[in-house]
């Protein structure tokens, strides 16, 4: 299909099936009412407390992927995972031990694990023998006039990079703070050769850092050995760490565990495939990722995404019924990922591990939280729009009984960034945020099944238009792909977001108890316009100001309240 002018009769023909699918909140066909059953049916089991919050790697992943593969088959779906399974099982790192056969000397002087240095929960294993080299900030950024690389590098060998913590710049945000983000660091260094990272700085930026590290106890990233160290011990023997040399052995002993994503495939016959997918795991008991006060307590999460998982299976029924050529012009490959609450492991997997080749996905689209349709003001909420042409007709869609809004980033918090950054066009569907986000309160009987059988129409109907023709639909480049990857940030408000609001800065939808914004007396409703000294405009104003700061850093936040401008002050924790 390629780029092409979306004309007047197909925007009319797209904008009258739009007012029939809505039409269903007056009158619903007994086929209809059979679809909202099955929904329902499908939600009521995948958030029970059977399922025990659906965990990636727990029995009740288990018990979820082996519903949805009871579905598939009853469907008729071919199997697509590995080995003529449903399944295709991807490893993860669950926490991790340290091993007593950790040791390091720095020259002669052998040093203290957890009190000299500190091993980087991501880092690799390895045994050590390295001359070190000194890469100052380990910032590379010509067209700033600084690159701590320059003429250092002479080869790949046997080397440990020495990389300060922080910025040379003091002013928090300059550019060259902002390109002093720690894994980006790493990264650069890892492509420039190290075969060691060792981090070092004073005690505040030690303490800081090692706060941002619970986010990495479930990732195996890093090649090589990534260590913690305070700057004076570097430095204490030797004017010139030319002089100096690691040596011993770094190593972290990782809780291996395997999650498994369910993958059915709608052969048509056609040379281009279409991808419809969510993911069907949760967060089990609470812990990491809860916005719960405890732990214990099952996180059904019904809404986060049982709903989506139940839209993929009736949509998979339905175009497997389907004869009309509109439909037959495409393949669809129906993914259930797991893994997606702790990073869209699931999702990347299977991007890097494909099990029908990426250059013949057609588009992919994403169902993530989409059970609590608004019923006073009933918005939907498409996210990636600007990765293709092709959805451009989506963001004229309003109507006086659903508000269509709409985003043009492909890079977000879901399974369709893993599609787009394989350059294939793919949006999210979302209903909103609401307070029940994960908590142990995302319980079925919250959902909204009118609203979701209406969406189940509007999607067949986007699908039916988009197989018009058998051709792929064009990729476009999002401004997030070029500019660079989202802030990474490691402390928060402690607050939901409205991602319906539309109007200038960010509105918290729910303060949480006991947290950032609660204690400074932030409240729901607020609308945050500037923090520290940045403008916040929208969520990614909002998300940039974020990771400027760290836990223990203090700053002020500007708020909107009943038409009064309220400053705060806040403290991370």
């Amino acid at each position: 299909m390629g780029t092409k002018f979306i004309g007047l009769t197909r925007y009319l023909a797209y904008t009258l099936l739009c007012c029939a699918f809505l039409c269903c909140f007056q009158t619903v066909s007994s086929q209809e009412s059979t679809t909202q059953s099955l929904l329902k049916e499908h939600i009521v089991y995948l958030a029970s407390d059977e399922l025990q919050g659906r965990a990636t790697g727990s029995e009740g992943e288990k018990l979820a992927y082996e519903y949805i593969i009871k579905e598939f088959k009853e469907i008729g779906l071919i199997p697509k995972g590995v080995d003529d399974t449903y399944l295709q099982k991807f490893e993860f790192t669950d926490g991790y031990t340290i091993p007593e056969s950790n040791n390091l000397f720095l020259g002669n002087k052998k040093l203290e694990l957890n009190k000299d240095y500190f091993i980087h929960p991501a880092s690799a294993t390895s045994d050590i023998d390295h001359c070190l080299l000194d890469l100052g900030y380990g910032i590379e950024a010509p067209k700033l006039n600084r690159n701590d690389y320059s003429k250092k590098v002479k080869d790949k060998g046997n080397q440990s990079f020495i990389i300060k913590l922080g910025s040379p710049d003091t002013n928090p945000h300059s550019e060259l703070s902002i390109l002093s983000d720690v894994d980006a660091k790493i990264q650069k260094a890892i492509e420039k050769g190290a075969e060691m990272v060792c981090l070092i700085g004073n005690e505040n930026q030690i303490d800081k850092e090692k706060t941002s590290w619970e986010m990495f106890s479930r990732v195996t990233k890093y090649t090589v050995p990534v260590i913690l160290m305070l700057e004076k011990n570097i430095y204490q023997n030797s004017s010139s760490i030319k002089k100096l040399n690691f040596n011993g052995f770094i190593g972290l002993e990782k809780n291996v565990k395997f999650g498994h994503n369910v993958i059915g495939f709608l052969d048509n016959g056609a040379k281009n495939t279409v991808v419809i997918g969510g993911h069907y795991d949760h967060l089990g008991l609470g812990g990491h990722g809860s916005l719960h006060n405890g732990i214990g307590e099952i996180h059904n999460g019904a809404d986060d995404n049982a709903s989506g998982i139940s839209l993929i299976i009736e949509l998979a029924r339905d175009l497997f019924k389907n004869k009309e050529q509109s439909y037959l012009n495409n393949n669809y490959l129906f993914i259930c990922f797991s893994g997606e609450e702790m990073g869209l492991y699931g999702s990347k997997f299977y991007a890097q591990n494909p099990t029908i080749e990426n250059n013949l996905i057609n588009y992919m689209l994403n169902f993530d939280m989409v059970g609590r349709l608004d019923t006073i003001k009933p918005t939907l909420i498409i996210n990636g729009t600007g990765t293709s042409s092709e959805w451009e007709y989506l963001k004229t869609l309003d109507n006086p009984d659903m508000k269509i809004k709409t985003s043009d980033s492909g890079i977000g918090p879901s399974d369709h960034t893993s599609f787009y950054l394989k350059d294939i066009p793919a949006i999210h569907f979302f209903t909103g945020a609401h307070g029940d986000y994960h908590k142990p309160t995302d319980d079925e009987y919250l959902i909204n099944y009118e609203g979701l059988l209406q969406l189940k129409s509007l999607i067949e109907g986007l699908i039916n238009e988009l197989g018009a023709e058998p051709e792929k639909i064009d990729f476009t480049k999002t401004k997030d792909k070029e500019s660079g990857a989202t802030p990474r940030f490691t402390v928060g408000l402690g607050v939901i977001p409205d991602y319906m609001f539309d109007g200038s800065g960010m509105r918290i939808d729910a303060v949480r108890d006991g947290k950032v914004a609660s204690k400074a007396g932030l409240k729901d409703g607020d609308v945050v316009i500037q923090m520290g000294d940045v403008i916040v405009k929208d969520m990614e104003t909002y998300m940039k100001a974020l990771s400027k700061f760290k836990k223990g850093d203090s700053t002020s936040v500007v708020v909107e309240r009943e038409g009064k401008q309220i400053s705060k002050q806040i403290t991370f924790f």
